[in-house]
């Protein structure tokens, strides 16, 4: 089982029930029981909460190897520290134990859910099923991975815990704000998360480093802001919805969006390109994953990133 952060504790069936919830029900259908999803919560200070996260994503990501799936822990590795950094810092978010602590806690937790799940042999959501089984047959390369996995994250997970959240503070006024400032924090990440997994997994992915290809940058932020912006717009649908037949509405809308997505992330191909990767990967990272991440680790692991009230 892969380490959670120790700073809060949930059950992990717990958490995903309540995401399945505002989703509507399975990782495909909108059909679920009436029940709503409690606040997600980052138990002390927020930077604990950061590193604690960053470590168990560091884990996963070193016992994968060169496992396709490595890749997105890789990066996501990355923006951890751009935020542990910022919130260090001082970065001036209105509300940091909202972005920095329950936010990004509980974004972390749908990760790691995803990921157990899917290493367990559990249903995940259609977006994630396509980004572990591209990682696990197609011959796409690691920058496709990468994407992939963010399209299910963003697209796919951040509406749910943005309306399990709220979108206004306890006193009042919206979160968008420190939600657009947090762009700030990804953009940081950009250049040393491609260049980590170019020197690691995949030199192809060099391409897209913003040192020397600006526009390749210029366009990763474009799209991630695009996301991201999508994804507090279908949080407001949820949020706004009247009942459960226009929330489930609204989840329909996000899984096929999200699902869309993913068949285009996937579509381009190069036949025996797994095999480059493998061998490049060998010789600049290891022999390979270790032996199955899912099972490895209990006890204090099952303390993690989220709580939801049922």
């Amino acid at each position: 089982m892969a380490r959670r952060p120790r700073g809060v504790r949930t059950r992990t069936a717990v958490a995903m029930a309540a995401v399945l919830a505002l989703s509507g029900g399975t990782a495909s259908a909108v059909t679920s029981p009436t029940v709503t999803a409690g606040p997600l919560v980052c138990e002390g200070p927020a930077i604990h909460c950061v590193q604690d996260a960053r470590r168990a994503l560091e884990g996963i990501r070193d016992r994968l190897g060169c496992d396709h799936s490595a890749p997105f822990p890789a990066i996501y590795v990355h923006l951890e520290r751009s935020l542990e950094t910022a919130v260090a810092h001082g970065e001036p978010f209105d509300e940091p134990s909202w972005l920095a602590g329950s936010l990004n806690t509980g974004f972390v937790g749908l990760y790691l859910d995803a990921y157990e799940a899917d290493r367990a042999g559990r249903p995940v959501p259609a977006a994630w099923q396509a980004a572990f089984a591209a990682a696990r047959t197609l011959d796409v390369n690691a920058g496709q991975d990468v994407l992939l996995g963010a399209n299910a994250h963003i697209q796919r997970d951040m509406p749910y815990v943005l309306a399990a959240l709220g979108l206004t503070r306890p006193g009042g006024g919206t979160r968008k704000p420190d939600y657009d400032r947090f762009q700030a924090v990804l953009d940081r990440a950009y250049g040393p998360a491609v260049q980590d997994v170019a020197g690691r997994y995949d030199l192809v992915v060099a391409l897209a480093d913003d040192r020397w290809n600006p526009i390749a940058g210029l366009t990763a932020r474009q799209l991630f802001r695009s996301w991201r912006a999508q994804a507090w717009e279908h949080a407001r649908q949820l949020v706004d919805a009247p009942d459960r037949a226009a929330r489930d509405r609204v989840a329909r809308g996000i899984e096929t969006n999200a699902a869309r997505w993913a068949r285009l992330l996937s579509t381009v191909r190069l036949p025996g390109y797994r095999t480059v990767r493998d061998d490049y990967c060998r010789t600049h990272t290891g022999p390979g994953p270790a032996a199955d991440a899912s099972m490895e680790t209990r006890g204090p692991a099952r303390d993690t990133v989220v709580r939801y009230g049922l």
